[in-house]
């Protein structure tokens, strides 16, 4: 039996993520939601398989090239010792290649060096996707966690639904209730995460916002009862956004807002998929709920960027109701309005 496609196999998952991401942006209910989060985590969670099956053939093609390549250069080699005995007894030949070879002395070091060169560039090639298997893993094992937590919450949903209205309402308190303190989980861990990450020396370069779309939560105190409680300028809030909320399609390019190191790219604790980018002068800007299915992130922790490079791209991941960037700027460990930071002078 022929095996699967793994591009018609991942171009159907994902027109399967977008009608549900449209059925996520139109519940209502607080089961509508859960229902809509675990069903757009499913099918992400289904566009992950061909592509892991696809890094895994990648991997096998690669070390057969690599194989075959040391092979080859193996078995040159033994020209190449004749040839240094030839050509003055030279220690190390590719630096200091004699005047004085022979055409078929010089086709054969050069075949070597070309051997050599492809050996190389096969084994980064093998890196790169050692490194991109690792993180679809990563996204498949963040994925079966909220899957199965999102699954709890809705068969308790489903189960008080049936009973009497005192225990649907309990019920949703519960659900609201974990929900909430999902996020303050996220928040706990991206505060450790932006401790770390903060860089004080040097000036504060210009922002820009990174993408272009709707906003559609401000900064500030909210009603909104998914987000955590916050203390902000000395007084407490029941419910904070530390954030402002960008509306744009499903992969949307996401970029940095300002010239910065990478700190971190990966999953909070509420599965969402997040890029930390220190700045010079103790800022931290995220980007939350990024696509890590069909569209991975593009950067690397450690690595230096420059405002207005993709970082990475709009997705559903995490605790969201449709398809947005969260973006959210810390001063010195604080969270600040990052459109009170553009507007600045």
């Amino acid at each position: 039996m022929a095996s699967p496609d793994p591009e018609a196999a991942r171009a159907e998952a994902e027109k399967a993520r977008a009608r549900d991401a449209a059925l996520l942006a139109n519940a209502r209910s607080l089961a509508q939601i859960i229902e809509a989060q675990a069903r757009v985590a499913q099918d992400e969670l289904a566009g992950l398989d061909p592509q892991i099956q696809q890094v895994g053939d990648d991997l096998d093609a690669v070390k057969a090239e690599i194989a075959a390549l040391q092979a080859k250069s193996d078995a040159r080699r033994s020209l190449q010792d004749r040839v240094e005995r030839d050509a003055l007894r030279l220690a190390a030949l590719p630096t200091n290649v004699p005047t004085d070879l022979s055409d078929a002395q010089r086709d054969a070091l050069d075949e070597l060096r070309s051997l050599q060169s492809g050996l190389l560039e096969a084994q980064t090639k093998l890196a790169e996707r050692v490194d991109l298997l690792t993180t679809l893993k990563g996204s498949v094992g963040a994925k079966q966690t909220y899957i199965a937590r999102l699954r709890d919450r809705a068969r308790s949903l489903a189960t008080a639904a049936a009973s009497s209205d005192a225990d649907a309402k309990a019920a949703q308190i519960a659900v609201l209730t974990a929900l909430a303190q999902d996020a303050t989980n996220a928040q706990t861990a991206l505060a450790q995460l932006v401790a770390s990450a903060m860089v004080r020396d040097g000036a504060a370069g210009a922002w820009s916002l990174p993408v272009r779309g709707v906003l559609t939560q401000p900064f500030g105190p909210t009603s909104f009862e998914l987000e955590p409680p916050a203390t902000y300028k000395g007084v407490s809030y029941a419910h904070f956004h530390g954030a402002i909320d960008l509306a744009a399609p499903l992969g949307t390019p996401v970029t940095a807002a300002s010239d910065g190191v990478v700190a971190f790219v990966g999953h909070l604790p509420d599965g969402a998929m997040i890029v930390l980018i220190a700045h010079a002068g103790g800022f931290v800007s995220e980007y939350a709920h990024l696509d890590d299915t069909f569209a991975l992130p593009r950067v690397k922790a450690g690595q230096a960027v420059k405002a207005g490079q993709v970082v990475g791209f709009i997705g559903l991941t995490g605790i969201t109701t449709g398809a947005h960037l969260h973006f959210a700027v810390m001063k010195d460990g604080a969270p600040i309005d990052p459109l009170g930071l553009l507007q600045a002078p």
